[in-house]
């Protein structure tokens, strides 16, 4: 009883030994694969941002004087030219106060002429000792303070007249009026801050669009960087650009940091205006005519059962197309079973080396070791393949399995 008792139980182990060593192979049986080809073609590597256009230089136009606004002259739109007569304020009260200035000038005038006579008459009577020389000094001092008196109502008539000019308001560059907050009968005041009367674009020809770009994106952007952009007017239209300046001051939005890119553009055909929103795409790297893989085949997750099925292959192919710090780093991964899993046992390579799963000739699974190029959100660039087998349209790699029904 206990020697049959034995002999069962070295039975089941035996079977259960089987059983775990054949189970890979009966489970890659029943897996069907589906593929996807490498094909010839066109990829660009690019960094998406949005952008608010602008005009390359405006001018905010205001009044140095509060008064009322008398006469406007120019609208939303209109071209004006450097020293343009934009708009006038209204000049009855500087010119009652100028008219107060130049009588009081005129009085200041009359009494410095009688106290520099009086000063002139005394000083010879003084250098003749007819006066003592307290008396003289009083003479003195009425004259110099006579002096000062006509100056000071010199000054106020003068800065009247300055403020009489500024209720001229005119352009100060050739350009486009594309704002205007005031109205013909408006009071303006100008105590703490010029108020605004206008804003003047310089030239729409030329514009600058101003994208907000990601911390995580911002060290591949430079300057002269050719960028690709649409506006919501003409969706299906691309327009071009160029980086003319990187901002190092950072923005934080939602705790995200943003720097901001200035993208100079073309507008010579004027469809674009200030205050549209872009969306744009950085260029940067491009190629043609070159090999690409569907990025489904590089992220591709084998079983375990493929896992075991494929070791060796990678063992061997590791050893003798990776370089000797790579594969030594690779197979001590390969041997080790908490990173020789679906998810890690790529991890270690660099960015520019991966691989993929095909199939031979006889069905039989196999992996190829790749060095990539370009990558984009769907594909990379094959630069060659490892083995240094020619690069060939039309190979499939494997992207996803699944359990015949």
């Amino acid at each position: 009883m206990k020697k049959s008792t034995i002999i069962i139980l070295s039975i089941i182990t035996i079977l259960v030994v089987a059983f775990f060593i054949i189970k890979p192979k009966l489970t890659n049986k029943k897996l069907e694969f589906t593929f996807t080809k490498i094909k010839t073609g066109s990829i660009e590597a690019l960094v998406s941002s949005t952008g608010t256009l602008e005009a390359i230089n405006t001018v905010e136009v205001g009044t140095q004087i509060s008064g009322t606004i008398s006469k406007i002259y120019v609208d939303y739109n209109d071209k004006v030219t450097a020293g343009q007569l934009l708009a006038e304020m209204d000049l009855r009260l500087l010119q009652t106060n100028l008219l107060t200035a130049q009588a009081n000038l005129a009085v200041n005038e009359a009494r410095f002429a009688q106290a520099e006579e009086t000063y002139k008459r005394n000083q010879v009577l003084f250098k003749k000792g007819v006066i003592a020389e307290q008396e003289y000094n009083n003479f003195k001092y009425s004259y110099e303070q006579a002096f000062s008196s006509k100056k000071a109502s010199e000054a106020s008539v003068k800065n009247i007249q300055v403020n009489m000019s500024f209720a001229r308001i005119t352009s100060p560059i050739n350009g486009t009026i594309t704002e205007r907050t005031v109205e013909e009968g408006q009071t303006v005041a100008a105590s703490f801050a010029t108020p605004k009367l206008f804003i003047i674009a310089e030239d729409l020809s030329k514009m600058q669009i101003l994208a907000d770009v990601d911390e995580s994106d911002i060290g591949y952007i430079k300057d002269r960087m050719q960028v690709r952009f649409t506006v919501q007017t003409f969706p299906e239209k691309e327009f071009l650009g160029n980086v003319s300046q990187i901002r190092l001051q950072p923005i934080k939005v939602n705790n995200v940091v943003n720097y901001q890119v200035v993208v100079d553009v073309n507008n010579e055909k004027g469809l674009l205006l200030p205050g549209m929103t872009a969306n744009l795409e950085f260029l940067l790297n491009a190629a043609t005519n070159v090999l690409l893989i569907n990025n489904s085949a590089l992220r591709f997750r084998p079983n375990e059962a493929m896992l075991t099925e494929i070791k060796p292959i990678l063992e061997t192919k590791s050893k003798r197309l990776l370089p000797d710090s790579l594969q030594q780093k690779f197979n001590e991964d390969i041997l080790n079973e908490e990173t020789y899993t679906p998810a890690n046992f790529k991890k270690n390579l660099p960015a520019h080396v991966n691989g993929f799963f095909f199939t031979d000739d006889k069905g039989k699974l196999n992996f190829k070791f790749i060095e990539t190029g370009i990558t984009s959100g769907l594909e990379s660039e094959i630069k060659k393949f490892l083995d240094e087998t020619p690069l060939k349209e039309g190979d499939k790699a494997i992207n996803s399995i699944k359990e015949k029904a």
